[in-house]
């Protein structure tokens, strides 16, 4: 199992049919949580992407809870990451277990852990 939570494990399980692109928004599936990013790099073959991460800021007053809302912005000094395109047509990490889900950006942060 590559995620722990149903949310994140639903996410993980979705067929991308997006097609990768500079500037387009991504979520980063963790083991429970969820970050934003925006696709940086792409080789001519879609086989290779960077995505660098957002800064996502909370919007609600939720406190530590499963509600949460955010406001993404591009982070020009975010860390990247690079993801590669599997068997499956997902993006994977190369040499680690996230994955990139296309063309939205989404965030959750697991306060369990």
């Amino acid at each position: 199992m590559r995620t722990g939570s149903l949310q994140n494990l639903l996410a993980d399980r979705s067929t991308d049919a997006a097609i990768p692109e500079i500037g387009m928004g991504v979520t980063l599936i963790r083991w429970t949580d969820r970050q934003a990013g925006t696709i940086i790099e792409a080789s001519k073959s879609l086989h290779r992407i960077v995505v660098q991460l957002d800064t996502a800021t909370r919007t609600d007053s939720n406190g530590m809870s499963e509600a949460q809302t955010y406001t993404f912005e591009r982070n020009p000094n975010g860390r990247t990451e690079v993801y590669t395109r599997r068997k499956d047509g997902s993006y994977r990490e190369s040499g680690g277990t996230s994955r990139c889900v296309l063309g939205v950006r989404a965030a959750y942060h697991d306060y369990s852990f």
